[in-house]
């Protein structure tokens, strides 16, 4: 930390303390953390920045312990805001109990959080809950050394997950990350990936901070599709029979008389609101297509708030799991389900009578071999549409 508080009461920021004399200067003071009262420890060394850490244990009105990194972080975030606003260096908000690694003044009130070790998305929650309620915006970054190489094609963790943000209504979401090196912000769209953590991502840099970064999501890769079907071909020929699948595989051969690798090509779309679920996409779909539609006859609705019905049953017996984003304000995981079924009507699988109604099209068609059930799978993602 960069600011700690005299015996007499008053703040010291080390910002004011570059040269060496007035450094020694202030060695002889003892020092208190402005936001917890511990007791701090004035350092300094030839690679670190001069800094105060607590004596015996964290801040407990931060997120995370210091490092050279995250100091680092901090001060040249504080530095790269100046152009957004006022801001404040480990500005303390007593009502919460809370000291934001930089505050920002502006038009409204924003907390910004440089993360640069592992958190549970429940402590994130419950951190921006805090500032919310004292009407400031929490706004939180992911260090760049942990988000990695960015990359068309990610694999993203439940740490870097929980980054995903947006808001205002109508923006897409996007996880941020910050690089102290080149005092650069990084804005990453995720699309949809065929796993649970992986993921296609249009990335953008910016010497500004944005709080509604454009939609900069673009053409996808050639080679998308070669790596889908790839990837959707293992899954029927591997991937089916691993133990995760073990339920699914016994609910389709018992209640569908199929064996679950040779389920239809229209399960396994990818859809580019799937961020949502931790469960991989075949398997969520597959649920909500052998509970809702596959036995349906021709001609037959569709009623969506008994398929959501049926699909939040799933969800309460961990036959689908949802991720934890916190710091997701506008959206939900039904818009993933709906635009799965928007995928169903591309392909002829369904008509939309209103926003409650589907009706079903036509039947499934079933494989006699595995050749069938691969070739389908190409035919049906060369008919839909990506909304990108």
């Amino acid at each position: 930390m960069f600011i700690a508080k005299r015996e007499d009461g008053t703040l010291i920021t080390l910002h004011d303390y570059k040269d060496t004399l007035s450094q020694e200067k202030i060695r002889k003071y003892k020092y208190n953390c402005p936001a917890c009262g511990s007791e701090v420890k004035l350092k300094s060394g030839n690679i670190r920045r001069m800094h105060f850490a607590h004596l015996d244990t964290e801040c407990r009105a931060s997120s995370e312990a210091e490092t050279f990194y995250h100091l680092e972080g901090k001060a040249k975030l504080y530095q790269s805001l100046k152009i957004s606003g006022s801001p404040e260096l480990e500005y303390y908000i007593p009502e919460t109990s809370q000291r934001a690694d930089v505050f920002l003044k502006a038009r409204q009130d924003f907390a910004f959080e440089f993360q640069c070790s592992p958190i549970h998305p429940s402590i994130i929650e419950r951190r921006s809950t805090l500032y919310e309620s004292e009407s400031i915006i929490p706004i939180w970054l992911i260090g760049k050394e942990k988000l990695g190489n960015i990359q068309s094609n990610m694999k993203l963790s439940v740490f870097q997950w929980s980054f995903l943000q947006n808001h205002k209504k109508g923006d897409t979401p996007y996880i941020l990350s910050f690089c102290p090196q080149y005092s650069v912000f990084h804005y990453l769209h995720p699309l949809f990936g065929f796993n649970s953590l992986d993921s296609y991502v249009f990335s953008k840099t910016s010497k500004e901070w944005q709080l509604h970064p454009p939609d900069n999501r673009k053409s996808l890769p050639s080679y998308w599709k070669t790596k889908w079907l790839h990837s959707k071909r293992r899954w029927r020929y591997d991937f089916c029979l691993y133990p995760p699948n073990q339920k699914l595989r016994n609910y389709c051969y018992t209640k569908m008389q199929i064996p679950l690798s040779l389920c239809p090509a229209v399960i396994g779309i990818p859809v580019s609101c799937s961020y949502w679920f931790q469960t991989p996409i075949l398997q969520w779909q597959a649920w909500l297509y052998f509970d809702s539609i596959y036995h349906t006859p021709i001609h037959s609705i569709i009623h969506i708030p008994s398929l959501m019905n049926r699909f939040n049953q799933r969800i309460q017996h961990a036959h689908v799991k949802v991720k934890q984003l916190p710091l997701v304000k506008f959206g939900h995981y039904t818009n993933a389900i709906m635009e799965y079924l928007e995928q169903l009507c591309a392909v002829g699988i369904l008509k939309k009578e209103s926003d409650l109604v589907f009706r079903k099209a036509v039947s499934e068609k079933r494989y006699n071999t595995m050749e069938e059930a691969t070739a389908h799978d190409k035919d049906i993602l060369d008919r839909i549409v990506l909304k990108l």
